[in-house]
């Protein structure tokens, strides 16, 4: 083999060894990273502060909700978006998503408007077993998506929420 290719063979494998070296590398890194800026957020606390408004279109009801987020972490928690599963009193009631993007300061909390989409009928069921006062218990449950990363920190909550229907 002449020279000046035997050079270019070896000049090539070492590339792709070294390529491999680093694509590994990186491969073995990212998820650390990720790691250690989880272990740094703690999991945003979400709860449903209020239910603003209940609007009928046939067989779907429209909730107009505002969710409360706390972040009750010493860093910043840019939220993405929410992926979130409602219930009331025992009820799978709807699924949403928020997904304006909010950045939540160190202990600190922010309100966040979402709409979701309930069938009728669950609503109506719902509606024969309400107390006078509209108190219902609920249950929320989800991921938060922080920032531009894959990271999904999953949430959990329960309480109480008045409920108007009209």
């Amino acid at each position: 083999m002449p020279l000046r290719l035997r050079a270019r063979v070896e000049l090539l494998a070492l590339l792709l060894a070294l390529g491999w070296v680093l694509g590994w590398t990186f491969s073995v890194a990212w998820p650390v990273q990720a790691q250690a800026q989880a272990a740094q957020t703690a999991a945003p606390e979400v709860s449903l502060r209020s239910v603003d408004g209940v609007a009928l279109q046939g067989t779907t009801a429209i909730l107009d909700l505002t969710l409360n987020l706390r972040n009750p972490g010493g860093l910043a928690l840019p939220l993405q978006k929410l992926r979130f599963q409602l219930q009331f009193n025992g009820l799978d009631v709807a699924r949403g998503v928020s997904t304006a993007p909010v950045t939540i300061a160190a202990q600190q909390q922010a309100q966040v408007p979402v709409q979701v989409n309930v069938d009728s009928a669950t609503l109506l069921s719902l509606a024969v077993t309400l107390p006078p006062d509209g108190m219902v218990h609920y249950v929320i449950k989800g991921t938060a998506e922080i920032g531009q990363t894959l990271l999904q920190i999953p949430f959990t909550h329960s309480g109480a929420v008045q409920l108007v229907l009209q």
